[in-house]
C-alpha cells in the first residue's frame, strides 16, 4: 500500500534548503504494510505523484509549526514555511478531491484544524500551567464510536508540541474524540470525509501501542473516522 507523506522543511544556514522525514515514520508504519512517498515541499505539480501512482492515503507528519497568518493571529515561533504550509494545503485539497483517506499527526493534526477555518494556541503552557512538549500524558475518548472501536476510555500519549487546540480553536467543521485533562482536543475528525488528525506521534515510545495499532488500521482498511 502506497501512502503519501509530508515531510519537515528545514531552513539551512548556508545552502539549499532541505526537506526530511524521519525514520521512525518509515519503520512504524512498514510494519502495517504501508510503504511512504515522501512529497516534497517545492514540487510545483503534487496531482502528478496521484496520477502516477496508485497512491492510498495521505499523512500530514509533524515537525514546523503552521504560519500564524493563516488562522489571523501574530508570530510567535518563527520556526515555519509558507512552502510546507502550500504543499499540506493542496494535499487535504487533493484528499478530497480523489476521495482518499487522510491522517494528521502533530503538526498535521493541527494544519488540519487550520485548513478547515480553525486556530491554534500558539503556547499550551502559557494558557493552561502544563507543559505538552517530551511529555507522557493521559487522553480521555469523548466520541462514544472511537470508544468502541478502541476498546477503551482513556489511554497514555506522548506529546512533542508547544501548540495546539482546544475548544475554543477548535474549527467548528471537526468533531473531538480526544482530549486531555487540561482540556486542550488532542484528537479530532471531519466527519464529512475520511479526514482525521492526533497531536502524538505513533511512530514514537510513551504511546499506547495497541490504541496506536488499531487507529492506523482503520486508518488503511477504512474504518472509524476514514469510513466511506
Amino acid at each position: 500500500m502506497l501512502i503519501a507523506i509530508s515531510q519537515r522543511s528545514m531552513k539551512m544556514d548556508k545552502g539549499a534548503n532541505r526537506d526530511a522525514l524521519e525514520n521512525d515514520y518509515i519503520e512504524y508504519y512498514e510494519k502495517f504494510g504501508i510503504t511512504l512517498v515522501p512529497v516534497p515541499n517545492v514540487s510545483r505539480n503534487l496531482d502528478k505523484y496521484f496520477k502516477d501512482m496508485p497512491i492510498n492515503g495521505i499523512i500530514l507528519s509533524g515537525g514546523n509549526s503552521i504560519n500564524p497568518a493563516l488562522y489571523g493571529a501574530k508570530g510567535m515561533d518563527e520556526d515555519f514555511s509558507a512552502e510546507r504550509d502550500n504543499t499540506e494545503k493542496k494535499l487535504v485539497e487533493i484528499a478530497l478531491k480523489r476521495k482518499l483517506p487522510l491522517l494528521g499527526t502533530c503538526r498535521g493534526g493541527q494544519f488540519i484544524n487550520v485548513f478547515f477555518g480553525g486556530k491554534l494556541v500558539q503556547d499550551i503552557e502559557q494558557k493552561t500551567g502544563t507543559s505538552h512538549v517530551r511529555v507522557g500524558h493521559g487522553v480521555e475518548i469523548v466520541d462514544k464510536k472511537a470508544e468502541k472501536y478502541l476498546g477503551r476510555k482513556k489511554f497514555v500519549v506522548n506529546s512533542y508540541h508547544k501548540q495546539g487546540v482546544d475548544k475554543s480553536t477548535l474549527s467548528r467543521q471537526l468533531k473531538p474524540f480526544a482530549v486531555s485533562d487540561d482540556g486542550i482536543i488532542e484528537g479530532f475528525y471531519y466527519p464529512k470525509h475520511m479526514i482525521a488528525g492526533i497531536l502524538w506521534h505513533p511512530e514514537r515510545e510513551g504511546c499506547d501501542k495497541e490504541a496506536n495499532k488499531k487507529l492506523v488500521k482503520a486508518f488503511i482498511e477504512g474504518k472509524l473516522f476514514w469510513r466511506k
